[in-house]
């Protein structure tokens, strides 16, 4: 059938059907919008309502010859990179056969219509590195979608959490990294995903633990990528199933993770990357899990058969040293024991800690300043003054430094003047908690930071310290509760009877 048939055909079509309101040519020009876009309209082979072109002849533009009206058988809109400035019209929900979309690379702002993600015959969703914001949808509604691929915009809101989502079962690749996600990953949503080969959701602001048993059951799952975010709890040991682990490329580095690195993990016989470092892991590396072919490219330019290199080393620096970033070369640590106490963790970066109480109150004191001012005596103004700006290292010889530190408004400390106590209810403090404090100040058995402004996470280094009781009722901290503080016997009256609960440390801060 001639273009000019089928066109006339859709015409009359359309005067019977009212719910198309749009032909394919308008819903194509809703793309074109300002003067911005007339003028990349004006370099584009078609893209003008006065175009003698058929719209499948467009630049970018595929159809499927055949169908009866020219609504439908538009089929792919590709154009990466192409200078294209807007939003997604709502208009392009008409293009009901649809298979991809793809305008990655584009000055593309705004937010994902729904009529986008209802369209059902949607294969191929491109809308990487634009300038998108809003809520990410939470369902897709094509039954067939293979790739989505959604990275580097400003997109908020949680990862999928319908498992009825049609999308779900069809996924083969997901690409979030590099937005402003939240929210925890949801296992129900994760088991639907039997196809999904890559997921990645690097550097955003999820949250809670790594559902192990879900993505562990995705025999289809090859490259999985956590990193930077606010990851808690430990690496999960059922991660690796046996004869479901293909993964070949695991990223969870920078984020919150606890534990020891699970010996399960030597199934993924597969595996090339495996980065870990800038956590909160301890113990020591499983020697059958390092090799010659994990993380390969740190060995590049050393000699096959040199005395220095241990291939554990390129997963992650061992406890007691530190590597510019986590991973080999790695230095040791002056000081023996002593500094592995100070740096229990794997895959540390930059500069090896030596933490003083004095080092982690005036952090406290720097990181809860924030945009006001502390309520109350002004003592703590005059300690941070005395003593910061001199790095992790000395002291101000001419201050009697553990009698001041005991003399804070809030302190306590024992006969030794270990402090034992820091209690700054409503004291106007705003900003996070500083990690510091678990490693700064071991022997520190209350914590009441309760009824301020505090947001952030509960982290996870508190683990280290003497706590007994844990306050942070009426602030704002988001996330879960570490797991290894749960297990802290005797905090906030856990433990009793040798029974564990999160809450029991969840109810300190509002959470459950």
């Amino acid at each position: 059938m001639a273009i000019n048939n089928i066109m006339s055909h859709w015409s009359r079509s359309n005067s019977e059907n009212p719910t198309a309101q749009v032909t394919a040519k308008e819903a194509l020009l809703s793309l074109v919008q300002g003067t911005e876009g007339k003028a990349w309209s004006a370099s584009q082979s078609g893209w003008s309502s006065g175009s003698p072109l058929s719209v499948c002849q467009w630049e970018g533009i595929t159809c499927k010859i055949g169908f009866n009206d020219s609504l439908s058988k538009v089929t792919s809109i590709r154009l990466p990179n192409a200078g294209l400035s807007g939003t997604i019209p709502t208009e392009l929900g008409q293009l009901t056969y649809l298979e991809e979309f793809n305008l990655k690379g584009n000055l593309i702002r705004g937010s994902i219509p729904s009529e986008l993600a209802n369209l059902k015959q949607l294969n191929h969703l491109d809308l990487s590195d634009c300038l998108l914001t809003g809520t990410l949808p939470n369902r897709f509604e094509s039954s067939t979608l293979s790739m989505l691929l959604l990275n580097e915009n400003g997109l908020s809101g949680h990862f999928f959490n319908d498992e009825t989502s049609p999308h779900l079962t069809s996924i083969q690749e997901i690409r979030l990294e590099n937005n402003l996600l939240t929210g925890t990953i949801h296992s129900p949503t994760i088991l639907q995903m039997g196809n999904l080969n890559t997921l990645s959701l690097s550097q955003n602001e999820i949250s809670g633990v790594i559902p192990g048993y879900a993505l562990g059951s995705l025999s289809n799952l090859e490259y999985l990528y956590l990193d930077s975010n606010n990851l808690v709890g430990p690496l999960p040991a059922n991660l690796a199933q046996a004869g479901k682990s293909k993964i070949k490329e695991l990223w969870v580095q920078s984020n919150a993770l606890s534990g020891t690195v699970p010996a399960t993990y030597e199934r993924f016989d597969k595996l090339t990357d495996f980065f870990i470092d800038d956590n909160r892991l301890t113990g020591a590396l499983t020697p059958n899990l390092c090799g010659p072919e994990i993380n390969a490219d740190f060995f590049n330019l050393i000699p096959d058969d040199a005395e220095e290199k241990n291939y554990c080393d390129h997963i992650a620096c061992p406890a007691g040293s530190v590597g510019a970033e986590g991973v080999y070369p790695c230095s040791s640590c002056v000081g023996g024991d002593a500094a592995k106490l100070q740096n229990p963790y794997l895959g540390l970066r930059g500069t090896c800690l030596h933490l003083t109480q004095r080092d982690a109150l005036i952090t406290l004191y720097e990181a809860t300043s924030g945009n006001r001012s502390w309520t109350g005596d002004g003592d703590w103004d005059e300690f941070a003054a005395a003593f910061s700006g001199e790095g992790w290292t000395g002291g101000n010889d001419s201050v009697d430094e553990s009698k001041m530190i005991c003399a804070l408004s809030g302190v306590s400390c024992d006969g030794h003047r270990n402090v034992i106590g820091i209690s700054l209810r409503n004291r106007n403090l705003e900003g996070s908690i500083p990690w510091e404090i678990g490693l700064g100040l071991p022997f520190l058995e209350v914590l009441d930071l309760s009824d301020n402004y505090l947001t952030g996470y509960l982290p996870s280094d508190l683990r280290w310290t003497a706590l007994t009781k844990l306050d942070m009722s009426g602030n704002q901290i988001r996330g879960v509760v570490p797991p290894l503080l749960c297990m802290i016997g005797e905090l906030n009256a856990n433990g009793d009877e040798d029974v564990f609960y999160c809450n029991r440390v969840a109810f300190s801060f509002g959470g459950c």
